[in-house]
């Protein structure tokens, strides 16, 4: 019978340990809590005086891109807009006669640099009345749901105020609150999972960024990822737990 090397059997048993070892660690995790966000959201508003006239959602139900979301009754606006049109056909009028005269020798050249300026002003009304029309009805930035309707029919609301609150369809995102230290080894691309409460769902996320600042007084960090499968179920406003992976050498207390 053959027999080893001591020094030969020695370091073979010390492989076996340490690929036994390997095999034995789990992957150290961290977890975090997070909550889901729509990619984009808004607020509504109008600086027009007007009365509302429609809305054509209720809450909870969608809409496409370009749908008229509410209307106003605008009579009193287009009717200084068609004023204001009529005054710059006036104004045209002027500065063609003011130009013959001049042509003539009939009348100055102050004459008609005077009727120019009022063409100038009369069209500029125009075209401000007219950009005000045309906010008259509000259309639909993206295709997505009614969160609330802040106003109803017939009502005047005063100007600016909230009008509507939508939220957009589409690619849900996960914001989360991580310890600063992890913005060493913590960076775009990186995977987690995270189970949604509400729903006891787990979904992949992919990180997006990471916030550019971090708080002096938690010290901690933001981050935003971007759900990458099927949420079917999942909405804005849940809540949840990312479990992210750490890299050697880290644990959850370091941070």
């Amino acid at each position: 019978m053959k027999r080893l090397p001591l020094l030969a059997v020695s370091v073979s048993f010390v492989g076996q340990l340490i690929a036994l070892d390997v095999m034995a660690q789990p992957e150290r995790t961290a977890t975090v809590r997070g909550i889901v966000q729509a990619e984009a959201s808004a607020t509504i508003s109008s600086e027009l005086v007007a009365r509302v006239t429609a809305i054509s959602h209720k809450v909870g139900e969608s809409f496409r891109k370009g749908d008229i979301l509410l209307s106003f009754d605008c009579a009193r606006y287009e009717a200084d807009q068609r004023a204001a049109e009529a005054e710059v056909e006036t104004q045209q009028i002027v500065v063609k006669t003011t130009t013959l005269l001049l042509s003539r020798r009939a009348t100055g050249s102050d004459e008609l640099a005077l009727a120019n300026a009022k063409l100038a002003q009369a069209s500029a009304v125009a075209d401000s009345l007219r950009i005000r029309t045309a906010q008259c009805k509000i259309a639909a930035p993206y295709d997505g749901r009614v969160v609330e309707r802040v106003v109803d029919v017939f009502e005047m609301p005063q100007p600016n105020s909230p009008l509507l609150r939508i939220v957009k369809d589409g690619d849900l995102e996960v914001d989360v609150i991580v310890p600063s230290r992890w913005s060493v080894w913590l960076k775009p691309g990186h995977e987690f999972s995270f189970l949604v409460d509400e729903t006891q769902t787990s979904h992949k996320v992919r990180l997006m960024n990471v916030g550019a600042v971090i708080d002096p007084i938690s010290r901690t960090l933001k981050a935003w990822g971007r759900i990458i499968d099927n949420p079917e179920k999942v909405r804005p406003g849940m809540s949840g737990t990312a479990t992210i992976a750490l890299p050697d050498g880290w644990e959850q207390r370091d941070g």
